[in-house]
């Protein structure tokens, strides 16, 4: 966080996410989770990435209920199946079993997985907070349709009408896009200060094998990495 200010920032919620995601929510003060805004198809919001074979990146997520784009994120439901849940345990279980922290990882991420919570933005909220408290962070949540039910304006607004509703002044966005996107100057007239999150450097662990794997879920690091590694990772950003 830059010492003195208080910042809040926004993201659709996602199905575990990857590091990057959390150093977001870890450098900001309040997280607004994204719920007020149409569901993606084939996006983040219900599936990430695990290492699969051969170190291969595989496809690792929960199935939805009638998945539209024409539907917002808080008006979609989850489909509950028991099957499919101790299905994704097993294959947890197959893929890194022999993992170091394999053991203290699946007593996090069992119960999410079990959850039986139809409503797909109260089951991501709770898997955000649950891995949030793992990782010690201690930022605020928050919904985006406490603001507003449903949102038609662009993103620009969004943030301004949010950062009002909260009180907050000074917004951060993750770099990549977002800065061919987002004017410093524009945001500076609607009286926000618009920092930009980038990771210190590509972020490297120990996994099975020499060959790395980047941008895997969390859960990838759960496996992998200790407390205290973890907390390294988080805090390996600057802003822009």
């Amino acid at each position: 966080m830059i010492e003195g200010k208080r910042h809040i920032a926004i993201m659709q919620p996602y199905f575990f996410p990857y590091i990057g995601y959390w150093q977001l929510i870890n450098a900001a003060d309040m997280f607004v989770v994204g719920d007020s805004v149409h569901y993606i198809k084939h996006g983040w919001i219900n599936r990430n990435r695990i290492l699969g074979e051969r170190g291969q990146p595989q496809n690792f997520g929960i199935e939805i209920s009638h998945a539209s784009c024409n539907r917002l994120i808080s008006e979609t439901k989850r489909v509950v199946s028991q099957k499919r849940a101790e299905y994704l345990c097993r294959v947890l279980k197959f893929y890194y079993s022999k993992a170091p922290h394999y053991s203290e990882a699946m007593e996090v991420i069992k119960p999410i997985l079990l959850d039986e919570e139809p409503d797909l933005t109260h089951y991501l909220v709770k898997q955000l907070k649950t891995v949030a408290e793992y990782l010690g962070i201690k930022t605020e949540f928050r919904l985006l349709s406490e603001v507003s039910g449903h949102w038609e304006c662009h993103s620009p607004e969004i943030i301004r009408r949010t950062c009002e509703y909260f009180g907050f002044t000074d917004y951060i966005n993750p770099s990549g896009a977002g800065m061919s996107y987002y004017d410093k100057n524009a945001f500076r007239k609607m009286g926000i200060n618009l920092s930009f999150l980038r990771r210190n450097e590509d972020i490297r662990y120990k996994q099975f094998s020499d060959e790395f794997t980047p941008d895997l879920s969390i859960i990838d690091l759960l496996m992998f990495c200790s407390r205290n590694e973890l907390h390294d990772i988080l805090n390996s950003y600057h802003f822009l």
